[in-house]
């Protein structure tokens, strides 16, 4: 069978495994030599194989179509059957081990079939027995060559195998433990085993075959610690507590001979430990640095990739970043920027805005170190998330005055334009992007230097005002308000889009964003009023300016005022969309052109409509046109608008009129009062109070016999000494007291008149 099997053909191979014979070979492998000593000596008499079962079932499963096929399936649970001691066959585990390990490379099918015949339970249980070095070895092979199977991982049998593979770490040979490593490496990918309590017993062994094993070894024990412990640093709290410190090690690891792969490797797993902060923080950590920033000038790119992120690690900590820029790690971090390791970059960019925040000197080393020019030759071929992480370096690094004025923040500006229209480019890389926009171009010295048309600039903050991320909106409506001080942009056809979004974002509610959406409409009002309005920024605007929130700066509706104040002056027929409470805050704004545009708004209200007056007083009016004559400012027209309210019998009747006579009274005695217009519409307006029987007899009225008689002192008009001694009359008609002041004031100058 053997010699059939050994040199017969293809077809004569698949004719003896569809026989059946590989169950009748399995039947005899592993027997003791004394009890198949015949068999041995008639092999050795012809020249025949010695051992021709194993031969057979070895050649056999070498033929692909036998090794996945039917055959194989059916001798798998026999296999399995052999890893359970049999005193009479002593070798047949270490036999099936190497045939079951021969089935399951690179077959999925025949490891479930392994699996669903027990070989999970046998080849535990056959571990616990503490088999020689050779078979521990080929039973810790299996295993890792099963648990390279996802479905196995998750089959209950694998919890079991953890706690053996850990003993055999502790207590097997060295190759055992070697493959022990392996097989834990491919179990960690497992959540669930990862996880679990058991896990945690491999800790120690491992660090400990990190310390004393070959580099084999080592490399094995990196790699199944860095599965156990990547994405939970609170785990890595078990390393610190073992009594070889695994960071310690590391770097002996790092500053040794050892080859650069295992450099590499021992970086990754610092990585990884360093992700937990009592780890970063302690000494050995900051040991680590110096070796770590010393691989970054090597020429193998697997170990700086991991290098980078160790560093980048560390540098989370503020001490340990001071120690790796004072260990110079930022020209070679820079200098690694180049080709089209893109998650090299990401890592490197990562590290270089930890280490640039709040140190200007960083800064300006990356600078001059050319890390502009080098992201800028990247740029353009970067994939989005790449573009994002560059996108925050550049907004670390502009965040200084003196590198955002520099030339070569000035290169970035079209680039990044460019790469805000790219549709795949989110929201935090669009933050960034905008962010370094912002802190080069809110200097007009940049500005001038640029020649931007409005389909560069102007049209990739469109839709941004829309984002569905108030931090972006911001940006992109600051970064609008920037490029409107330039003229050319403000006339430009295009910039009329940005209104729409511009008012939407008013409407949003957000005070900061309400803030920047109107400083942007601020710089094009005077062009675009027409279409504001027509986008309802008539509305948006009147609701800004009605805010009654406290904290909010005075800024924001001042400039909503200006707004609305430029659509006002464009044309009369928004005065009625103009709500009068708006109009009447209007009044109080520091800007002339404001409160002229709000008071002729007023008028026409007024002259449509009786009944507006008495919404106008409701609002105010009168305290704030008061305020305006004690000002000296648009006061005859004020002065118009006050003298047609206090006109209105109803307005007299209410109680904030009496808190009119004063101010009007010290309006007319005050020696700055100059225009005649303005002084007889007050006069008239006192006049108008007192046909009031309850305000001629009011204590202030008194006040106003003194200012009337002023003005009939000063040389009037005819027409101002009519309306004075019409507004005396009125005093005089209703109180006696009012008399007697007159009198007292008067009686000889008014005979003298």
């Amino acid at each position: 069978m053997a010699s059939l099997v050994c040199n017969g053909s293809r077809g004569t191979l698949l004719s003896v495994a569809n026989s059946g014979a590989a169950g009748g070979l399995i039947s005899l492998l592993g027997c003791a030599d004394v009890d198949i000593s015949d068999l041995l000596q008639l092999s050795e008499e012809f020249g025949l194989v010695r051992y021709p079962e194993q031969v057979a079932l070895e050649r056999l499963f070498r033929v692909e179509d036998i090794r996945v096929g039917a055959t194989s399936r059916k001798a798998i649970p026999a296999l399995v059957d052999l890893l359970k001691p049999i005193p009479d066959r002593p070798g047949a585990p270490f036999l099936a081990l190497g045939l079951l390990t021969q089935l399951a490379k690179d077959c999925p099918s025949n490891k479930i079939v392994m699996v669903e015949s027990g070989a999970l339970e046998a080849l535990t249980r056959y571990l616990s027995l503490g088999p020689q070095d050779a078979t521990e070895e080929a039973a810790t092979d299996l295993l890792g060559i099963l648990f390279g199977s996802a479905e196995i991982r998750r089959h209950d049998s694998s919890f079991g195998a953890v706690s053996q593979l850990v003993a055999v770490l502790r207590l097997g040979g060295r190759a055992s433990r070697y493959s022990a490593a392996k097989a834990l490496e491919s179990l960690f990918s497992a959540d669930h085993i990862r996880n679990a309590e058991s896990a945690r017993q491999a800790v120690q062994p491992l660090v400990e075959i990190l310390n004393t094993g070959s580099e084999r070894e080592q490399h094995a024990a990196i790699a199944a610690l860095v599965r156990l412990l990547s994405e939970n640093p609170s785990r890595a709290l078990a390393v610190a507590d073992v009594e070889m410190n695994a960071v310690d090690v590391l770097c002996k690891i790092l500053s040794s001979n050892c080859s650069m792969e295992l450099k590499g490797d021992a970086a990754e797993l610092c990585c990884v430990l360093f992700g937990n902060t009592r780890i970063r923080s302690t000494m050995a950590a900051a040991r680590c640095v110096e070796p770590l920033v010393s691989l970054l000038v090597t020429e193998f790119s697997p170990a700086q990739h991991s290098v980078v992120r160790a560093l980048d690690k560390l540098v989370d900590d503020e001490q340990l970043a001071e120690l790796v820029a004072a260990h110079g790690a930022v020209i070679p971090l820079v200098g690694l920027l180049y080709g089209k390791n893109y998650l090299l970059h990401e890592a490197i960019s990562r590290a270089l805005v930890k280490l640039g925040k709040d140190r200007p000197a960083c800064k300006m080393e990356m600078v001059k170190a050319g890390v502009i020019e080098s992201m800028l030759d990247i740029l353009h071929e970067a994939p989005d998330f790449l573009c994002a992480a560059f996108a925050e370096l550049l907004r670390i690094l502009t965040n200084n005055a003196s590198i955002a004025k520099g030339p070569s923040a000035s290169k970035v500006v079209e680039p990044l334009f460019m790469l805000l229209t790219r549709p795949e480019f989110g929201p935090d890389g669009q933050h960034s992007a905008l962010q370094v926009l912002v802190n080069i171009l809110e200097h007009p010295q940049c500005r001038s230097d640029y020649r931007l048309t409005s389909h560069q600039a102007i049209e990739p903050i469109i839709p941004l005002l829309d984002s569905p991320a108030p931090a972006v909106q911001q940006l992109a409506a600051e970064l609008l308000s920037h490029l409107l001080f330039e003229e050319q942009l403000q006339k430009d056809s295009v910039t009329q889009q940005v209104i729409g979004p511009l008012i939407r974002v008013l409407g949003s509610g957000i005070h900061i964003l309400q803030q920047r959406a109107v400083k942007a409409l601020v710089s094009i009002a005077l062009i675009w009023p027409n279409e504001i309005a027509k986008e309802g920024g008539v509305t948006e605007l009147s609701k800004v300016i009605l805010q009654s929130d406290p904290s909010l700066p005075h800024a924001l509706w001042e400039s909503a005022a200006s707004v609305l104040s430029s659509i006002l002056q464009f044309s009369s027929e928004f005065y009625l969309e103009v709500p009068v409470a708006v109009l009447v805050r209007l009044l109080r704004s520091g800007s002339e052109s404001t409160v002229v545009g709000a008071l002729n708004a007023l008028l026409v209200l007024e002259s449509d409509d009786a009944t507006s007056a008495e919404a106008m007083a409701e609002s105010g009016a009168l305290e704030a046109l008061l305020e305006l004559l004690r000002s000296h400012q648009c006061e005859e027209t004020a002065a118009r608008l006050l003298e047609v309210l206090l006109n209105n019998v109803k307005i007299r009747e209410t109680k904030a009129t009496k808190s009119a006579i004063v101010p009007l009274s010290q309006y007319l005695l005050d020696p700055q009062t100059q225009a005649q217009q303005a002084r007889l519409l007050a006069t008239l307006a006192l006049g108008d109070l007192f046909q009031n029987e309850g305000l001629a007899r009011s204590t202030d009225a008194v006040s106003a016999c003194r200012a009337l008689v002023n003005v009939l002192e000063d040389q009037p008009t005819e027409e101002m000494k009519v309306v004075a001694i019409c507004a005396l009359q009125n005093l005089v008609m209703y109180s006696r007291s009012n008399k007697r002041a007159v009198a007292e004031l008067v009686v000889f100058r008014l005979c003298w008149i």
